[in-house]
């Protein structure tokens, strides 16, 4: 593990580059969940669930928001299940090994019809800021869904961080709800490959 705290950002990104287009991204007919239809798909969670892309991704997603969690507050990091919780849980490790506190919390889609009938999950009732992930941004709906069930609880929901930025309207939704959008990779660089 420490020799992934060790390695340069740079290299970080690259590694992380030649992984998703190795296990997470394929050309031909596909259909989003946003009912959108593309000629290309990104497997986010091929990436992120891998050994090495979970911590490459908790390396790179911490680089993204270490200036904002160093601004103050008590910060948590969360987004919709499944595609989100890779990514939490690689990134808040990243960062309690790097001295960071930031709790991880997670979001269903809905509310459990059971027990404590939570849509959240994890450490959010510490947390007054947070940021969302995303493996793969294409409208920018999951993370404000992510982000609404976060202010629900009355935590601030400060920014969306995304593996992926597809380029058709997410990063535009997302400060349009007042939120700072950041993306590790767009699809161009992707694609370039």
């Amino acid at each position: 593990m420490r020799k992934f705290l060790d390695v340069p950002l740079e290299q970080a990104r690259a590694d992380m580059l030649v992984l998703i287009r190795e296990v997470a991204y394929a050309e031909g007919e596909f259909t989003l969940a946003s009912g959108k239809k593309s000629a290309y798909y990104i497997d986010g969670r091929r990436v992120t669930i891998h050994p090495k892309g979970t911590v490459l991704a908790g390396v790179l997603f911490l680089a993204q928001i270490e200036d904002l969690v160093a601004a103050g507050g008590t910060w948590g990091i969360t987004g919709l299940s499944m595609g989100a919780d890779p990514i939490i849980t690689g990134t808040a490790l990243v960062a309690s090994l790097k001295g960071i506190t930031l709790y991880p919390f997670y979001c269903r889609k809905e509310a459990k019809g059971h027990g404590a009938g939570r849509r959240l999950e994890g450490f959010f009732e510490l947390v007054t800021k947070c940021v969302v992930v995303e493996d793969t941004v294409t409208t920018g709906a999951s993370a404000l869904d992510a982000a609404a069930a976060a202010r629900e609880v009355g935590i601030e929901a400060v920014a969306c961080v995304a593996l992926v930025d597809r380029k058709e309207g997410g990063r535009e939704a997302v400060e349009g709800a007042g939120m700072i959008f950041r993306a590790i990779f767009s699809v161009e660089e992707l694609r370039a490959g």
